[in-house]
């Protein structure tokens, strides 16, 4: 009995003792960051926002351009704080890695009026750096001010010093190394410590940044952007996130034409970063640089651009002709159409049991709605041509007809004239019964 209560003590202490399974000291850990943003020129830049990546926060920088935030620390993910102008919080100027060497650390940032008036005023600054190749020193090398005639040479340690300006590129010359070329803002990142310049052999492995014939994407420009278009569905996307812009992406065209290292330079947004970098991956081979003829690596970059479609205008319908009733025009008729075009209503009669003939003729009314002349001639052209055609021979007394036969004179024919004539008078003339007897 005893033993098993020993046994049991035993477990309920080693229970006890257990570390708890899936704790860690370092989860939901806050770090403290003072981060201070100043100009090349060593003036606060205050305005300055500062947003983690994945996170909504924004720290905004004070007077002393000062911004001091805290911060989750998790050493499986590093997290990236990007840095925007107020005036546009969609395109970041710098980015800084949130780590221990960023707790307590000066970044410099330019705004755009701020190089203006370090360009115009033509103001230098002592820069430092110091030269590897290999994590090896690179001692004897020129370091010269394009354009000023200004030079100095690296010691044996690889380090060297000179004045620079805004305005004029830095260059870099070695034996059997390839030229670097920097401008001032590449050693005012971390002022404090000379900026480290790693150089390379001049050999096949060299990546060309400018050679005799660029890359060029199969078809042109205008294929690539068409292809960019159609697979990273750049309209639709824009239209989606209402954000439009281009986004900047740099790769290595190989010797064979594959891309290689594709790497976003400029963002504007995960989802239209991400949509772009996915289509440069699966991109097809281009036409690969060549210098002196032989083919070469060579760093190129592109911009994506993204665009919403542009909203079609409302057709605006055609307002109806005004007619005014107090003055109507009525198309002229040609003579040509006036058969077709010409109505005739006819008052109805009644029957013509209970009607004269000549009532008959009086009471029917023609209603003519164009000009009533080219009626008039047709109608008095019938009239004719049926009195024409309605000449019967003249009946005359059977004495007048005795003598005519009796004597052997025939009748003559009468034309439509006299027989209007005679019918209209309707008395034969004495003239020619005296005459004929």
């Amino acid at each position: 009995m005893k033993h098993l209560i020993y046994i049991f003590a035993g477990l309920i202490c080693c229970l006890i003792t257990l570390p708890q399974v899936g704790a860690s000291p370092l989860e939901n850990k806050k770090q403290r960051f003072r981060i201070t943003v100043l100009n090349t020129g060593g003036e606060p830049q205050q305005g300055i926002i500062l947003k983690v990546a994945g996170y909504s926060s924004e720290y905004i920088s004070d007077e002393q351009g000062l911004i001091d935030f805290e911060q989750s620390i998790d050493n499986n993910y590093v997290r990236t704080a990007n840095f925007y102008f107020p005036t546009d919080k969609n395109k970041t100027v710098k980015s800084l890695r949130l780590d221990e060497a960023a707790q307590d650390t000066i970044i410099r940032i330019d705004r755009p009026e701020d190089l203006a008036h370090f360009k115009q005023s033509g103001k230098t600054l002592l820069v430092n750096g110091v030269l590897k190749e290999g994590g090896k020193p690179v001692p004897h090398a020129e370091i010269s001010i394009q354009g000023t005639g200004k030079r100095t040479f690296s010691n044996a340690q690889g380090e060297f010093s000179i004045e620079a300006d805004y305005s004029h590129l830095i260059m870099i010359r070695a034996e059997r190394m390839e030229n670097k070329y920097l401008d001032i803002e590449s050693f005012l990142q971390n002022p404090n410590q000379p900026l480290e310049i790693r150089m390379t052999k001049k050999g096949a492995d060299r990546v060309y940044h400018v050679v005799e014939k660029m890359p060029e994407y199969p078809g042109g420009m205008k294929a690539f952007f068409n292809y960019i278009r159609r697979k990273a569905h750049t309209t639709e996307l824009a239209e989606k996130t209402q954000k439009e812009g281009a986004v900047m992406i740099q790769f290595i065209v190989e010797k064979d034409g594959s891309i290689t290292s594709p790497s976003i330079v400029r963002g504007l947004d995960a989802r239209l970063d991400t949509a772009a970098l996915d289509a440069i991956i699966v991109m097809p081979d281009w036409i690969p640089a060549q210098e002196h003829g032989v083919n070469v690596r060579c760093k190129y970059s592109v911009p994506v651009p993204f665009k919403k479609p542009k909203p079609v205008p409302p057709v605006a319908p055609k307002p109806a002709p005004e007619i005014k009733k107090d003055s109507i025009a009525v198309p002229s008729v040609p003579a040509d159409s006036l058969a077709q075009d010409t109505i005739l209503q006819v008052i109805p009669m009644p029957s013509a049991d209970s009607l004269a003939t000549d009532t008959l003729v009086t009471d029917t009314t023609l209603v003519v709605s164009t000009d009533s002349t080219s009626v008039q001639n047709e109608t008095a052209a019938s009239l004719s041509t049926s009195e024409a055609t309605e000449v019967k021979p003249k009946k005359r007394n059977f004495i007048v007809r005795f003598f005519r036969w009796l004597f052997g004179i025939k009748d003559k024919e009468n034309t439509p004239a006299e027989s209007k004539e005679e019918k209209t008078s309707g008395v034969v003339p004495e003239e020619g019964i005296q005459k004929e007897e």
